[in-house]
């Protein structure tokens, strides 16, 4: 299968489990692990600069929820 084909498979799944942005991470490395002894080490290091990036997303959503919260919060506390 190629990039372009893994790629439409990822457009078109759907799934109904809900899934937030701190989740991702570890589901990420819990099927990379599952999968790991499969691969080299260059292939293993490749996909953990994916899941690298994934941490930086989800960090940044995270924060980015927290303070949207707070900012939520104030406000309504304001009237």
């Amino acid at each position: 299968m190629n990039a372009t084909q893994i790629l439409g498979y990822m457009i078109q799944a759907k799934t109904d489990q809900q899934i937030n942005w701190a989740a991702l991470p570890a589901l990420y490395a819990v099927t990379l692990a599952d999968i790991s002894a499969k691969l080299t080490e260059d292939e293993l290091f490749s996909l953990i600069a994916i899941g690298s990036v994934i941490y930086e997303h989800s960090s940044s959503e995270l924060v980015a929820t927290a303070i949207t919260d707070q900012l939520m919060k104030s406000l309504m506390n304001t009237k």
